[in-house]
């Protein structure tokens, strides 16, 4: 009994333990379902934020910026570095920013592309996600944005990705499992699938659902010397208006028709009275309003430089600036602003200039002034004397002067009631130049305020064709600035001018032309128009351009991008097939690039890289002819390939400008390779004329002498002095 009492113990034990045992296999069970449960959670918070941030700049030199969060992004640009880096070089010149020498520090060529472009990835999400109500809002009478809005719609609504058949297969992201996690993801693959990060439209933190478009958009025109025919203007107009501009800020300088004591100041080839009113008639004719631009104080060089107003010049030397302590410097910018308003009757805006006014404070009187009271001193009285006899027409300046001026001074001559500051900067980063503290400071003076990019005309003097790459950054940058800047102004900000300079300043030769800016004006206003540049404004450009495409395979390939600017910073691929105002020559462009090329090659390789037709060789006529005609075998084709260019630039140009200004871009641009090419002729034919040779030595160059070179005879007595050489 005793062992079957013990036996039946310890069966009773082993149950016990076996039970227990079950019951933490349970537990165990539940607490790893728990557990993984929870893991799976933050993984999918982790994934959807790698997502988002995978949408987001990534690069040392930009802040991070969250999906749908309006931040501002600051970057640092290089504008020479850009060019020299071999990220689209330019083939022209120099960069710089108009009218500045700051070289800015900056990121290289790799940091640029770190730039990721995802502005169409936003705008299909805006499609994905918008309400019933915010549907109808965005509904528009163009056919073509109507149709890709429907297209947009269906292919990345909801639905449609929740039954898994959208037209554009996804690579799926572990973690992401909601609908709205999916069609984030749905939009960064299928912008990558299409290809448009190639299109090299920079990341800008801008919201295509809310985009901001400001007021008023303008077209700068520079006139400075170089006159646009009037039939060439009437048919730029309707173009300017159907990209989206509001009106034209016209800079006449020395081509506006003066008269009486003025009448010196105006180039032989200014406008006609005639003129003028035919070209405002265009202009409202295409309902653009007209600001005309006067210059006041600095760039004074058009009258100054004239003996009869020399006396007014701030330093004698210069007629960069005018004294503004003397009266008859008031007399002069009195009459120059009469005579202008004359044929502006009712302008509600009157542009004075007052940029860079580099001398000042220099003469005896001035001398006794801060160079802040003399400024705005003189732009209070211009100012005061506009809005004395045009109680309608508000004054606008640029801003630049402004930038280093206390609050204090502003408000002591009151010049946030008087004028309004047109702030301009060309380069990309417009904080750069004006950071928050200035901004903040003309916001506590000024009620309104305007900005001014540019198309054309900022980076070198001497360049012909605008890099359209980094003008429409310019102008993208402007309207994110214009977003978080424009609500601590209690009027916001008034519009923007994008500008065109035509030179750099009065004495300098041209740079860019009109017509081989026209699609850079096209690019920049459409972006300036609707708040954003992407895929979407397609059709718009072309239509506008007078281009030839399809619209079925909108998204298909690289081909069928709106611009690839990272291959054709130009648009020279893009739109050299295209008819709009002067298209034939930004054609010619193209051809003038390649022709400058070869010619650069040739050259160096003939006088520089061979050893037969060296200035050496030419100086002392000593050279083999058959290596001469060698050299020479492409001297033909070469030459035809210049003369050919100055002929079609003449044809091309007629009915654009007038034959002053063609005439001085073909000496600026072909002549000089001319000039070249046709005295390596005469020194071949030099070359080859000799039949016998001198023993060697050649006589030396004498002129070396003089930079304590020693000739023959100075410390050999064994040897005969050399009759010089030429």
């Amino acid at each position: 009994m005793s062992l079957a009492a013990s036996y039946a113990g310890r069966l009773g034990l082993t149950a016990w333990r076996r039970k227990s045992t079950l019951l933490g296999v349970v537990a165990g069970i539940v607490l790893l379902i728990l557990c993984l449960q929870y893991s799976a959670i933050t993984r999918s918070s982790t994934s959807v934020q790698s997502v988002a941030s995978a949408l987001t700049v990534n690069s040392n030199n930009v802040e991070k910026v969250e999906v749908g969060g309006p931040k501002r992004t600051l970057r640092n640009h290089n504008s020479e570095a850009k060019e020299e880096s071999g990220d689209n070089p330019s083939p022209q010149g120099n960069d710089k920013q108009i009218h500045s020498s700051i070289n800015q520090p900056g990121n290289n060529a790799a940091n640029r592309d770190n730039v990721q472009f995802v502005q169409n990835a936003l705008k299909l999400n805006a499609a994905s996600e918008q309400t019933p109500l915010e549907k109808e809002e965005l509904k528009t009478t163009d056919p073509d944005v109507k149709a890709e809005n429907v297209q947009l719609h269906e292919q990345f609504s909801p639905e449609t990705l929740r039954s898994g058949h959208s037209e554009k297969e996804t690579v799926s992201v572990p973690g992401v499992s909601t609908v709205e996690d999916i069609q984030l993801q749905a939009h960064y693959n299928t912008y990558d699938q299409q290809g448009l990060y190639q299109m090299g439209i920079p990341y800008v933190n801008l919201d295509p659902r809310h985009p901001y478009v400001p007021e008023h958009r303008l077209l700068h025109l520079d006139l400075k010397g170089a006159p646009p025919k009037v039939s060439f203007l009437k048919r730029l107009f309707p173009l300017v208006r159907q990209l989206g501009a509001t009106g034209i800020l016209l800079e006449w300088e020395d081509m506006f028709p003066f008269t009486g004591s003025l009448a010196s100041i105006s180039a032989t080839n200014a406008y006609s009275k005639e003129d003028i009113q035919s070209i405002l008639e265009a202009a409202r004719g295409s309902e653009l309003e007209v600001i005309p631009l006067v210059q006041t104080f600095g760039h004074m060089e058009f009258a100054l430089k004239i003996n009869e107003f020399a006396s007014l010049r701030e330093v004698p030397e210069s007629p960069q600036a005018l004294c503004p302590s003397l009266n008859a410097s008031f007399e002069f910018v009195e009459k120059l602003v009469t005579q202008v308003m004359e044929v502006h009757q009712g302008a509600r805006f009157l542009h004075i200039g007052c940029d860079e006014v580099f001398q000042m404070g220099e003469c005896r009187r001035c001398r006794t002034q801060s160079r802040e009271s003399l400024f705005l001193s003189h732009v209070s009285r211009v100012a005061n004397m506009i809005h004395s006899r045009y109680p309608g027409t508000m004054p606008i300046i640029w801003d630049d002067m402004l930038r280093h001026l206390s609050p204090q001074s502003l408000e002591e001559f009151h010049i946030g009631e008087l004028v309004e500051p047109m702030v301009w900067v060309y380069a990309e980063d417009v904080y750069r130049f004006v950071p928050t503290m200035v901004w903040e400071k003309y916001a506590s003076v000024f009620p309104h305020i305007w900005s001014a990019s540019a198309f054309k005309g900022a980076f070198g003097e001497t360049l012909y064709i605008p890099n359209v790459k980094r003008h429409l950054e310019n102008n993208l940058r402007w309207l994110e600035v214009m977003t978080a800047e424009g609500p601590k102004f209690k009027g916001g900000f008034r519009g923007i001018a994008v500008t065109g300079w035509q030179r750099y300043d009065h004495f300098a030769v041209l740079c860019e032309l009109l017509p081989a800016a026209v699609p850079s004006l096209a690019v920049n206003l459409l972006a300036t128009s609707h708040g954003y540049f992407n895929q979407s404004l397609r059709n718009k450009l072309y239509t506008s351009l007078g281009c030839a495409h399809s619209t079925v395979s909108r998204y298909s390939n690289a081909q069928d991008a709106i611009v690839n600017l990272n291959s054709d910073p130009y648009l020279w691929d893009k739109f050299g097939r295209c008819f709009f105002p002067g298209a034939s020559f930004f054609k010619l462009t193209y051809r003038l690039h390649a022709a400058e090329f070869e010619v650069k090659e040739y050259i160096d390789s003939v006088m520089h890289n061979k050893g037969w037709m060296t200035e050496y060789n030419v100086r002392r006529k000593f050279s083999s002819p058959l290596r001469v005609d060698e050299l020479m075998a492409e001297h033909p084709r070469i030459y035809h390939t210049i003369t050919a260019l100055i002929r079609s630039a003449h044809d091309s140009l007629e009915d654009v400008f007038d034959s002053y200004t063609i005439s001085e871009w073909v000496e600026q641009r072909l002549y000089p390779s001319l000039k070249i090419l046709e005295q390596m002729q005469r020194d071949a034919v030099t070359l080859k004329s000799n039949k016998i040779w001198p023993r060697r030595p050649l006589p030396p160059l004498w002129d070396l002498k003089r930079l304590g070179v020693s000739m023959p005879g100075d410390s050999d007595t064994n040897s005969t002095p050399q009759p010089p050489g030429k």
